[in-house]
């Protein structure tokens, strides 16, 4: 439980203050609890006791004060006065608990909303290859179930320190009428702990089971929905609903068995408990009350005590047993919260605003987190508002190099510099506002048109989009549009063609009107009337900007002011189109290879 606030206390600050209020009503309801059981105490000596017993009692240094108020008043006002007090001691108790809730409410919720923000954000700062190597639906649990669980968790520890601190003032009562007394009661407590430990182990096992579970379930649904077409079109529901059924019985029996431990720990802890406390007391009547030792009324006390202490064990118990349950989601938001942060060197913040000189790649070169080399000392330059192509087959390390320039990857070796400045060093708002990026398969939002195309560019004037339309030759496709740019496009733009999802993806990347223009097999997806439109709108778009062309098409790669061609991460050749194709090498059995103006056999 230490640790569980230790990890969670980041999250705290914004909710200190309630936090301290929700700990402070747990606090004093203790002691409001113990002022009811310490008025019924003496109403029961009072109600069973002789005028001498309780005219003892209403002198005693507790009670003396009712005389001193109320003076000359028969014991029947005394009493009535006892009734009152009580009630208005659970009056008091009700409120502090409610407003106690009420506190922790309110706190929880704000925890919740920070561990949220704070795994979103330190996802979205995540390294590449954590997406790489985890599946969206066990991502996505983590935020709909394991938060949940922790919160979950946060609300066990805080009503255990609710409960343990009554108990506590429960048992130091028992202390101070008989040592002996409670000696036996810690052993009995040191029992109950013994046999109800199994069950705690038991509990944090299986809430780890079902973490992974429906981690599972999460990326079964997510996989299905994503993939609805090709599940169709191979005629395998069947195939996936068996899957999803069976991650579903298997949720279904883990948290049936956790139900019946965590059912069963309650009654266990009673009988155990009740048949403690019988026993304590049948040896406190032999060794204490008929030795003389212990008054009986005290033993009826202490019969009082443990009565009302009993119940607050069992809950205990109980809590410790539903904690032990959810910690396992603790431990998964733990594990994602401490995932390292991209990038390990921090971006600069040197303006960028323009390339004057060019862009250099500089012996540059990357290799993934399990050791494959993708790129191997690459060097050759781009001069200032030139178009170079980057030409091989796949796993050459053409896209690296795209995902370098984009910066979602870091260089492990040498460098690219823009105007003779280390790229890295460039303000990050900054650079990826001066990039146009269009990759081989647009992704597009579930959103209008008009906040696909302005996505990172919200302030784009209504001329900026429409010329952006227009120059993606997509003006016609709005005109279709039952709703023109207020369309919405689906989920991944299935309400348009893979040709129109390309042609908005192009216009995003020229309403930023970019220096830096990245296009990653850009027309790959359009028909042969499109692809001639929109390779005419980027040869304009081209103009007077920096661009970086990676292509499979002659049509795209041929107008090119020069051509690198890689081969398993290194240079091989570069050069203008009529320099390569007239040169024996790679650039020529690509040619050779190609067929009806395309580089698909040759390239991959």
């Amino acid at each position: 439980m230490v640790d569980l606030v230790r990890e969670l206390r980041p999250h705290l600050r914004a909710g200190r203050w309630l936090l301290v209020a929700v700990v402070g009503c747990t606090l004093l309801g203790a002691p409001l609890e113990m002022l009811g059981v310490g008025l019924l105490l003496p109403m029961l000596g009072f109600l069973g006791g002789t005028p001498e017993k309780k005219q003892e009692l209403l002198e005693g240094e507790w009670l003396r004060w009712i005389p001193t108020l109320l003076p000359d008043q028969g014991h029947t006002v005394y009493f009535a006065v006892f009734c009152g007090l009580i009630v208005g001691a659970l009056i008091l108790k009700g409120t502090v608990i409610y407003v106690g809730a009420r506190l922790n409410a309110l706190l929880t919720s704000r925890v919740g909303h920070n561990l949220r923000s704070a795994l979103y954000r330190r996802l979205m700062g995540a390294p590449l290859p954590v997406f790489d190597e985890h599946k969206a639906g066990h991502i996505s649990a983590v935020f709909t179930m394991e938060t949940v669980r922790t919160l979950n968790a946060m609300d066990y520890v805080l009503g255990f320190a609710q409960r343990a601190t009554i108990a506590l003032f429960f048992v130091v009562g028992i202390i101070w009428i008989s040592w002996q007394v409670a000696v036996a009661l810690v052993v009995m407590l040191v029992v109950m702990s013994v046999v109800t430990g199994w069950i705690h182990r038991r509990l944090k096992s299986m809430g780890g089971e079902r973490s992974t579970l429906y981690q599972q379930l999460g990326s079964v649904l997510m996989e299905a929905f994503a993939g609805v077409r090709v599940v169709r079109a191979t005629h395998s529901q069947e195939e996936v609903t068996r899957r999803f059924e069976k991650l579903s019985r298997d949720i279904g029996g883990a948290e049936r068995r956790a139900t019946r431990l965590v059912g069963g720990l309650q009654p266990i802890v009673e009988i155990l408990g009740v048949t403690g406390a019988m026993g304590m007391l049948v040896g406190a009547y032999h060794f204490l009350i008929v030795p003389g030792i212990l008054p009986a009324t005290e033993l009826m006390y202490v019969g009082f005590l443990l009565i009302r202490l009993l119940p607050l064990a069992s809950q205990l118990q109980g809590f410790t047993g539903q904690l032990a349950y959810n910690l396992a989601g603790v431990r998964e938001v733990q594990k994602w919260l401490r995932i390292e942060e991209y990038p390990a060197r921090p971006f600069g913040r040197v303006p960028f605003t323009e390339i004057r000189q060019g862009l250099v790649f500089d012996a540059v070169s990357f290799r993934y987190p399990n050791g494959t080399v993708a790129l191997d000392g690459v060097s050759f330059r781009v001069g200032a508002g030139r178009t170079v192509a980057l030409v091989g087959a796949s796993g050459s390390g053409k896209s690296t190099l795209a995902s370098l320039l984009i910066r979602l990857r870091q260089p492990t070796g040498g460098m690219i510099r823009v105007d003779d400045v280390d790229y890295w060093e460039f303000d990050p708002a900054a650079w990826h506002r001066g990039l146009g990026v269009v990759e081989q398969e647009a992704f597009l939002f579930h959103e209008s048109v008009r906040d696909n195309i302005r996505m990172g560019v919200p302030e784009a004037t209504e001329e900026a989009l429409d010329r952006a339309v227009k120059t993606a030759c997509l003006d016609d496709v709005m005109r279709a549009l039952p709703a023109g740019l207020e369309t919405v496009v689906g989920e991944r733009g299935t309400m348009l063609s893979g040709g129109q999802r390309q042609r908005l993806a192009i216009a995003r990347a020229l309403v930023r009107d970019p220096k830096l223009l990245i296009l990653d097999e850009a027309t790959s997806a359009l028909d042969n009337v499109s692809e001639r439109q929109v390779q005419a709108a980027l040869d304009a778009a081209r103009e007077g900007r920096t661009t970086v062309v990676i292509a499979h098409r002659l049509s795209t790669i041929r107008t090119a002011d020069s051509i690198v061609v890689l081969e398993k991460g290194k240079v091989v050749q570069e050069g203008t189109w009529e320099s390569l194709s007239e040169q024996p090498g790679h650039f020529q059995r690509l040619l050779a290879a190609a067929r009806d103006g395309h580089l698909q056999e040759a390239l991959g």
